[in-house]
This record gives structure tokens, sequence and C-alpha cells, in this order.
């Protein structure tokens, strides 16, 4: 059978910045290549490279890919498009950041051969969380009375029908579309209709591999809930015109409002938690339920709770909305780790409003950074005498503020009346009380859990691991602030306030707004290959040991296959340790870089051998963002959920990460392709523009709907 007799399907791929994923996407569709008619790229006004990389990576895998461009606003928009464009006889629809278990679509595409009055074929989908397989979903239950198929489906008796997962004859959607009014329940409202017209066929075996990304799916529920459940009402009672029971319709209207609720009483929003809960009561099944009961009794029991002043509300003009951050040391102009997720944070909150960024401890100069809506200063100036301490016994964790500190830093919020404040992690724990009153919202934000941090490090050093001062006081801060930010998902899952809903706002790309967004070109070997890049606070214990690792364990290893490789060290006060380091044959070490890019810009690797330590590796991300393949351990990469062998290299031993490097540089190919993936992935979830929304969204519903 030739290609074109045999190539039936129309795969549509809605894709809005996915420049780190379609690769894979597309990837994954070569070797089902022989049944695809054509590929439909629906660009949702991306500006990312999403379609110049598609069109790149349809030639490399032989796929017949078009672009639909333009600016739909939302996936169900821009599937329709496809829809509307759609040639096959068959429609395959795959989310851009979704990938499809090997023959899968054959597997699909059988099944009508077996059964060619079906409509519909189903295949079982495996549910990838923060980069890694964790459950799968087979489809069962379905039978040959759609009215059945339909009210089982809606109350969510059969696994819900993943985008990816299902083959559907495009004659079976006829006057059938997705609601483009709303960007949740969307598929189920389309799969229901087509249930409602056409025989399904189930299959057992996987065929489709998707992401969960629990940080949007929240997002979807907690801006503008009530506007969202009417949305989502209203394309659910438009199913009654495909004949779909009414009193199913019913039910999943009652479901949505309950899940929207849970989220709400999550975030604290409990007015709107209420509202939703009403919608809930008045369904007689739902309305009894335990879950239900234990809902409401949590709404109750939040209200009893002592009142705090809420976060303030943008009227509709959009006024500025005003931030003040507060930090221990200066973060402007930033240098280590902790002044560039400062700064960043700064900068993602100038483009809602004005911004103050202040530190205890004194400024080195009066320089000011060019963005004119952030304002630097400092609460204490370099020369004045010593000052008493805020509280007479500090806990452990907490850092020295002195009483003048605090007395100016109230002085600042009367005049500069923010809506926000953020207090950088709990060293400053003593400043939370005296601004609660002073703060229509108070957000901590948590640059590292101390007390697993505290943790890791005792546990480095082979002492007894005890931190109950610290997890005293973390428990405490969540009590006093509105919001937690935390940097990573695993740092939420640790913290676990229970009272305080945790927000993730990640560490971008230190200074992302210098940087090229284009992939920068392969360094040269004039300096000899490969030359290896650490880049750290060279005085900081767990970077000190890395360092160790690298030059006397790893370095003589990758010598061994290739002889010309060197270490560049490159960081802030160094310790002797690394000192000592720098006079051995292949060893360089560069004092206090002002700007990092030129060393990166000659670097063919990272190696970072970390063994303890906290936080997410902001180095990493930098070296990643400039095209550097990174091979580390497990630790290093902590709270990044990238992609083992795909988008970073891991391995605990020292033996195995100069393998690992060897490997890699010994396949001119694989380096390249790990250069672009690398890039590819930090620019697009650790980017400016993934920061700004991440921030927004820690800021609260007014800072998400600006």
């Amino acid at each position: 059978m030739s290609r074109e007799a045999a190539a039936d399907i129309t795969v549509v791929i809605p894709a809005k910045n996915a420049v780190a994923t379609i690769d894979a996407a597309l990837g994954s569709l070569a070797p089902d290549g022989a049944l695809i008619r054509e590929v439909l790229l629906v660009d949702d006004g991306c500006d990312d490279r999403t379609a110049i990389v598609a069109a790149e990576s349809a030639v490399r895998h032989g796929l017949p890919l078009e672009v639909v461009a333009g600016r739909f606003g939302g996936a169900g928009a821009a599937r329709n498009a496809g829809m509307a464009r759609a040639c096959g006889r068959f429609l395959f629809f795959l989310d851009a950041d979704d990938e499809v278990i090997e023959g899968g679509l054959t597997q699909l595409r059988e099944a009508f051969e077996r059964h060619p009055k079906a409509g519909l074929a189903v295949g079982a989908s495996i549910r990838r969380t923060a980069g890694r397989p964790d459950k799968m979903k087979t489809p069962h239950g379905y039978g040959s009375d759609r009215t059945e198929n339909t009210r089982r489906y809606l109350r969510n008796e059969l696994w819900p029908i993943a985008m990816g997962s299902a083959l559907v004859a495009r004659a079976a959607t006829a006057g059938i579309r997705f609601p483009e009014a709303i960007g949740l329940d969307e598929d189920t409202c389309f799969w229901t209709a087509v249930l409602a017209r056409a025989d399904v066929i189930s299959i057992a075996a996987p065929v489709l591999l998707y992401h969960l990304d629990e940080t949007r799916m929240a997002r979807r529920f907690i801006t503008a809930p009530r506007a969202t459940f009417l949305a989502v009402a209203l394309a659910l009672n438009r199913l009654a015109a495909h004949g779909v029971d009414r009193k199913a319709l019913q039910w999943r209207k009652a479901w949505i409002a309950q899940r929207i609720a849970r989220q709400l009483i999550k975030h604290r929003m409990i007015a709107d938690a209420g509202g939703m809960m009403r919608a809930v009561r008045a369904h007689e099944a739902l309305g009894r339920a335990r879950k239900a009961w234990q809902y409401r009794a949590r709404i109750r029991l939040a209200r009893l709770a002592p009142a705090r002043p809420p976060a303030p509300s943008l009227p509709a003009s959009g006024r500025p909305r005003r931030t003040l951050v507060v930090c221990h040391e200066p973060a402007f102009p930033p240098v280590s780790g902790a002044d560039l997720r400062n700064f960043d944070n700064a900068m993602a909150a100038a483009e809602l409003g004005p911004v103050r960024l202040v530190s205890i401890q004194p400024r080195a100069d009066d320089a000011q950074p060019l963005v004119s809506a952030i304002r630097v200063a400092a609460l204490t100036n370099a020369g004045e005498p010593r000052a008493p301490a805020l509280g007479w016994r500090r806990a452990r964790g907490e850092g020295r503020i002195p009483r003048p500190a605090l007395t100016r830093l109230k002085a600042l919020v009367r005049e500069f009346r923010p809506d926000t404040i953020i207090v950088e992690g709990i060293a400053l724990f003593r400043l939370l009380r005296p601004l609660r009153p002073l703060a229509g919202q108070l957000v901590l934000d948590m640059h590292n859990v101390e007390s697993d941090l505290a943790g890791q490090l005792e546990r480095a050093d082979g002492s007894r691991v005890s931190a109950p001062g610290l997890n005293r006081l973390e428990r405490k801060a969540a009590g006093i602030v509105d919001r937690i930010w935390v940097c990573s998902r695993l740092d939420r899952e640790r913290l676990s306030s229970g009272t305080a809903p945790i927000d993730v706002v990640p560490n971008g790309i230190p200074r992302a707004e210098a940087m090229p967004a284009a992939l920068p070109a392969q360094p040269t070997f004039a300096d000899g290959f490969p030359v290896v890049l650490l880049v750290g606070h060279l005085g900081y214990r767990p970077n000190v040991e890395a360092a160790e690792r690298l030059v006397r364990n790893i370095l003589p290893r990758i010598r061994q296959a290739l002889p010309a490789a060197s270490v560049v060290l490159a960081g802030r006060s160094p310790k002797p340790a690394v000192r000592a380091l720098a006079g051995l044959d292949g060893v360089s070490l560069v004092e206090e870089p002002g700007d990092t890019r030129p060393l990166l810009a000659k670097a063919h690797l990272s190696i970072v051998p970390l063994s303890s330590g906290g936080g997410t590796r902001i180095k990493i991300l930098e070296a990643m963002a400039c095209g550097v393949p990174v091979v580390a351990t497990p630790l290093a990469v902590e709270g990044l959920d990238l992609i083992e062998d795909e988008e970073v290299l891991l391995s605990e031993s020292d033996e195995g990460l100069a393998d690992m490097a060897i490997a890699l540089c010994s396949d001119p190919a694989r380096l390249a392709r790990q250069r672009a993936r690398a890039h590819a992935t930090v620019w697009a979830r650790f980017g400016p523009q993934a920061i700004r929304d991440a921030v927004r969204d820690g800021l609260g519903p007014d800072g998400a709907g600006q």
C-alpha cells in the first residue's frame, strides 16, 4: 500500500511557546509516520521559535508538517482551527508537551480495521508528573449504549480521555467543536459529544505519555472562579442538544464547582469557596456527600479563624500594584544566588507596578537599576554605631536585625503604601509580626526550606541531624503570613505548612535580559577540549567539596580518554582549599567574575558533583541558557524537574560523571543535541516570561489577573 493510500490521519497539535517540548512530541510520531497524512501545528501566538524548531524537527523525522499561525486564545480554539483545515479521514489531537508511545498510533488505527463501524478508538495513557511517569489510565467499561457511555463518562465512572490517547473518525465530529470560552473541562465537553454519537473501541495497551502541570491546573481553578464555573456550566448545558442525559450534566456541574472550591480553600480564597459550595449543595447527591461536608466544615473553620487584612483588590481601572521586597543583603547589583532571585522577582513585580527593594545590610554605593519602576534602598548605613537587635534571644536560622532598621522599614511602609510585602526567608522572621498589621498581603519567600538544608549539611558532616528550632520557626512563620513562595515543587512538598498557601516561584535564568535567546554557537577547541566549567560561591562548603571532587577525582578519569580536558573554577570568596586546586595541571581559577558569560561561551560542559546543599541551582540554569550541557549529581539539579538523559545527565558517583562526560564529548552529534535540548528547556521553563507568570500567580488572583 502506498503512503498516499495508507496515510489517512491528520494530527492536530495546538502550541503556545512549546519550543522545549515540540521536538520530542514530533519525534514520538515518527515511528507511525506512514499513517500520517498531515501534521497541523497550530501556532497560538508563540514568541519562542516553536514553529521554527517544529519545522526543523519535521524535516529530520520525515513528517508532513504545516504550520497554522494565529492568535486563537486557547487550546480549544486552536484545535478547532486545526479541525477546520484537516483533510485526513481520522483526527488525532496531541498536546505539544506530550509524546506518543512507539506504535501507539498504529494500534489505534488497526482497531478501526477490526471495527470499521466504530467512530472512536481509545487507548491507555501514562501520566507524567514533574518529568516522571506515576500513573497509568486504562480505558474500560464502554458498552454499546451511547447514552450510558456519556452518563458514566460525565460522572467519572470511566477514565477521562487524554488528548493523544484517542483516534476519532472525522465523520464522527461533524458539527462538534471544542468550547472556546473555557480552559477547563473543554476536552470533556468535546469527548462527551463524540461519545453520544459514536461507538467506542477500547485498547488496553498504553499509547500516550502525557504531562501533568499541577501549577497550571490549579491556576485555571482560582483565576476568576465564578466566571470560570459559569462558562463551564454553559458549555455543559449545550451538550443536551446532543442527547446527553440532563441529570448527568447537573452532576458534572456540581462536581466542577466542588473541584474549584477545593483549590479555593487551598489558596485561602474562602469567600469564593463558599460560593462554589452553594452550587454543590444544590445537587441532591453531591451536596450530601462526605466530601462536601468536609469542605463546608473547612470553610466554617477558616471563617472562625482570626481575621487578616484582605489582599488589596485592583480596581477595574487597573491601578498599579505596589510591591515592597525586604532582603537581608543588598540585591542590587545582583551577584549571588540570593541576590539574583530577589532582583528577578522584583523585575517581575515591576511589570505590575512600582517596587521598592530594601535590605537590612547597608549598600556599597548609591547605584539604581535602569528599570525606573524599581528603587533600591538600605535600612542601615555603613559606619553607623552598632544598634541593639530585635529580640533578646534569636532562634537558630534567624539573622540579626538592628532596631533602627525596623523603625525605618515601618516609615517606608507608611510612605510607600505597598499592596504586598515580600520578606526574604526565615532569617528575617522577626520582621513578620511587626509587618503583619501594615501589610495588605504578606508573603514569605523561602529560597530554601532551611530545616531540610540544615539536615543535609549535618548529614554531610556525619553529625546528628536535628533541626527542631528551624521547623518550629517555619511553622510559626506559616501562621503569620498570607502566602509562602518556594523555589520548587519538591520544596513545597517538604514544607507542607498546612496553613498559608504555598506557591512555586522558581529561580529564573540569571541576567536573562542581557542574554540572546537564540542558541549560541558551539565553542571552539582553541583552549583544548573539553573545557569543563564549575561556577558557584567558592566559600560555600558544599561548593568547595564539589570543586575538590571535580578536580581530584573526575578530571583525571576524563583526561585518560581526553588528554586536553581542563577545568575552570569560577566564583567569589574562594577558600584556601580551592586556591590549592588551581595549582594543579589543567585547572584554573577565576576569582570574583563580574560576568560569567565569557566563561560560559568557552565552556563545552558543566560538571556539578554536589553532595549537599539546598534550593534550586541558579548557576545550572545559567549554563543551560548559554547552551552548555550539564552533567551532575541528582542533588545538584534537585527541584528543577529536569528529565534525566534528555535535558541533563545524572550520576551519583565520580566514575559515572566522568564516563558520561567522556561519552558525550566523544559523540559530536549527541553533544549538539544535548546543547539544543538544554537551551530550549531552560528558556521555556525558567525564562523571563515563566518567572513573570509565576510571580503574578504567587501574588494571588489580583496579580494573576492583571
